[in-house]
């Protein structure tokens, strides 16, 4: 199930960086429903962003601790796909194990 679910996250995120050039930059379980057929929706693009050209950096951090990239940690800017990427991999981890592999407790601004 974890496999069904994550490819239909990679393509909707793909979808949203391709088409869109939207970094939705809070990918978190939380964030992905499941509509009466059992498929993925992408939702609450309240912290995400539309980029010009796909290579802008963004300096803002955003997201939910325990799914975020660690590059919006080190705070030196980032461009934004990557930090989806990022927070997609945490929740196949979370998917796989049942708990996210960071508590926000334990993270520090580096």
């Amino acid at each position: 199930m974890a496999r069904f679910f994550f490819k239909q996250l990679i393509e909707g995120l793909a979808y949203i960086h391709n088409a869109k050039k939207v970094v939705h930059r809070d990918i978190k379980l939380e964030n992905i429903l499941l509509d009466a057929t059992g498929n993925v929706k992408i939702c609450d693009f309240g912290v995400s962003r539309q980029l010009n050209t796909g290579r802008e950096r963004m300096k803002e951090q955003c997201g939910t601790p325990a799914y975020i990239a660690p590059e919006i940690l080190i705070d030196a800017g980032y461009q934004g796909y990557g930090v989806d990427m990022w927070s997609a991999g945490v929740c196949l981890y979370a998917m796989l194990i049942g708990s996210v592999p960071f508590k926000a407790s334990t993270m520090e601004k580096l």
